[in-house]
């Protein structure tokens, strides 16, 4: 599953997150990834961007959970057009 994330330091992060086919798999939705007792979430094919610009490509990433401001399945016209609306998230950020 391709994912959109954004971290408390407004960097933009797409990847590929690896979830189970299987319905009852503890890896089968986005919710039971973040809600698991591991610390990090691995992405590959990854691509950041901060301020609308691409920082970097790599082949894998392991994030922190407690980094992530905002994460959700990425959509095609968002990965192409790599721009966020920020402010709802930001506004609930302490």
């Amino acid at each position: 599953m391709r994912v959109q994330i954004l971290t408390l330091n407004n960097v933009q992060i797409f990847g590929d997150m690896a979830v189970s086919a299987l319905p009852n798999s503890y890896r089968s939705r986005l919710s039971d990834m973040l809600n698991n007792s591991r610390k990090f979430i691995v992405l590959t094919d990854v691509e950041i961007h901060q301020q609308e610009q691409p920082l970097t490509q790599m082949s894998s990433l392991c994030i922190n959970k407690p980094a992530i401001a905002f994460l959700c399945e990425a959509e095609m016209s968002s990965i192409s057009s790599h721009t966020w609306e920020t402010d709802f998230v930001s506004a609930g950020v302490a």
